[in-house]
Protein backbone atom coordinates (compact mmCIF):
# COMPACT_ATOMS: atom_id res chain seq x y z
CA UNK A 1 0.00 0.00 0.00
CA UNK A 2 1.26 3.31 -1.20
CA UNK A 3 1.68 6.30 1.50
CA UNK A 4 -0.57 9.17 1.76
CA UNK A 5 1.86 11.54 -0.03
CA UNK A 6 1.56 9.25 -3.42
CA UNK A 7 -2.36 9.56 -2.95
CA UNK A 8 -1.86 13.06 -2.85
CA UNK A 9 0.46 13.30 -5.97
CA UNK A 10 -1.87 11.00 -7.98
CA UNK A 11 -4.84 13.20 -6.77
CA UNK A 12 -2.64 16.57 -8.09
CA UNK A 13 -1.79 14.74 -11.14
CA UNK A 14 -5.53 13.87 -11.63
CA UNK A 15 -6.40 17.65 -11.36
CA UNK A 16 -3.69 19.13 -13.30
CA UNK A 17 -5.03 16.93 -15.74
CA UNK A 18 -8.38 18.29 -15.28
CA UNK A 19 -7.15 21.38 -15.35
CA UNK A 20 -5.01 21.28 -18.53
CA UNK A 21 -8.20 19.69 -20.33
CA UNK A 22 -10.38 22.53 -19.22
CA UNK A 23 -8.18 25.13 -20.59
CA UNK A 24 -8.64 23.93 -23.90
CA UNK A 25 -11.86 26.01 -23.49
CA UNK A 26 -11.03 28.81 -22.56
CA UNK A 27 -10.31 30.90 -19.37
CA UNK A 28 -14.39 32.36 -19.35
CA UNK A 29 -15.84 29.21 -19.68
CA UNK A 30 -13.33 27.78 -17.18
CA UNK A 31 -14.66 30.41 -14.74
CA UNK A 32 -18.13 30.22 -15.39
CA UNK A 33 -17.91 26.60 -14.74
CA UNK A 34 -15.98 27.61 -11.38
CA UNK A 35 -19.30 29.34 -10.90
CA UNK A 36 -21.46 26.80 -11.48
CA UNK A 37 -20.04 24.70 -8.95
CA UNK A 38 -19.55 27.04 -6.44
CA UNK A 39 -23.36 28.08 -6.47
CA UNK A 40 -24.17 24.49 -6.80
CA UNK A 41 -22.05 22.97 -4.21
CA UNK A 42 -21.91 25.73 -2.28
CA UNK A 43 -18.85 25.66 -1.70
CA UNK A 44 -15.40 27.72 -2.03
CA UNK A 45 -13.35 27.47 -5.32
CA UNK A 46 -10.42 26.36 -3.21
CA UNK A 47 -11.68 23.16 -2.29
CA UNK A 48 -13.56 22.29 -5.71
CA UNK A 49 -10.31 22.06 -7.13
CA UNK A 50 -9.11 20.09 -4.89
CA UNK A 51 -11.90 17.49 -5.21
CA UNK A 52 -11.58 16.04 -8.47
CA UNK A 53 -14.49 13.69 -8.08
CA UNK A 54 -16.85 17.21 -7.51
CA UNK A 55 -15.28 18.67 -9.93
CA UNK A 56 -16.34 15.66 -12.68
CA UNK A 57 -19.78 15.29 -11.23
CA UNK A 58 -19.89 18.83 -12.32
CA UNK A 59 -18.73 19.17 -15.46
CA UNK A 60 -21.20 16.57 -16.24
CA UNK A 61 -23.82 18.28 -14.60
CA UNK A 62 -22.54 21.61 -16.41
CA UNK A 63 -22.02 20.31 -19.95
CA UNK A 64 -24.23 17.21 -20.35
CA UNK A 65 -23.78 13.54 -20.93
CA UNK A 66 -22.42 14.35 -24.45
CA UNK A 67 -20.17 17.45 -23.65
CA UNK A 68 -18.67 15.78 -20.81
CA UNK A 69 -17.81 12.44 -22.21
CA UNK A 70 -15.17 14.13 -24.87
CA UNK A 71 -14.29 16.06 -21.24
CA UNK A 72 -13.48 13.00 -19.80
CA UNK A 73 -11.94 11.38 -22.27
CA UNK A 74 -9.37 13.79 -22.79
CA UNK A 75 -8.58 14.28 -19.40
CA UNK A 76 -8.03 10.19 -19.01
CA UNK A 77 -5.40 10.53 -22.06
CA UNK A 78 -3.61 13.33 -19.68
CA UNK A 79 -3.71 11.70 -17.01
CA UNK A 80 -2.26 8.44 -18.16
CA UNK A 81 0.54 10.48 -20.23
CA UNK A 82 1.42 12.36 -17.03
CA UNK A 83 1.65 8.42 -15.67
CA UNK A 84 3.46 7.20 -18.61
CA UNK A 85 0.68 4.70 -19.16
CA UNK A 86 -1.34 4.01 -22.30
CA UNK A 87 -4.76 4.93 -21.95
CA UNK A 88 -7.30 2.51 -22.38
CA UNK A 89 -9.85 2.31 -25.04
CA UNK A 90 -12.78 0.31 -23.31
CA UNK A 91 -12.98 1.81 -20.24
CA UNK A 92 -15.62 4.38 -18.98
CA UNK A 93 -14.31 7.26 -16.90
CA UNK A 94 -14.86 5.63 -14.02
CA UNK A 95 -12.83 2.59 -14.49
CA UNK A 96 -10.31 4.09 -16.58
CA UNK A 97 -9.54 6.75 -13.03
CA UNK A 98 -9.98 3.62 -10.90
CA UNK A 99 -6.75 1.86 -12.83
CA UNK A 100 -4.77 4.53 -13.27
CA UNK A 101 -4.99 4.65 -9.27
CA UNK A 102 -4.49 1.81 -9.35
CA UNK A 103 -1.44 1.27 -11.56
CA UNK A 104 0.12 4.15 -9.65
CA UNK A 105 -0.31 2.93 -6.31
CA UNK A 106 1.07 -0.28 -7.31
CA UNK A 107 4.33 0.88 -9.09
Amino acid sequence: MRSKSEKEEFNKLLLESINETLNILGESTKKVLIYFLKQNYRTEEKEIIKDPELLIHGIRKFFGEVGSALLESRIIETLYGKLGLTPPSALNFEDALKNARKLYLQT
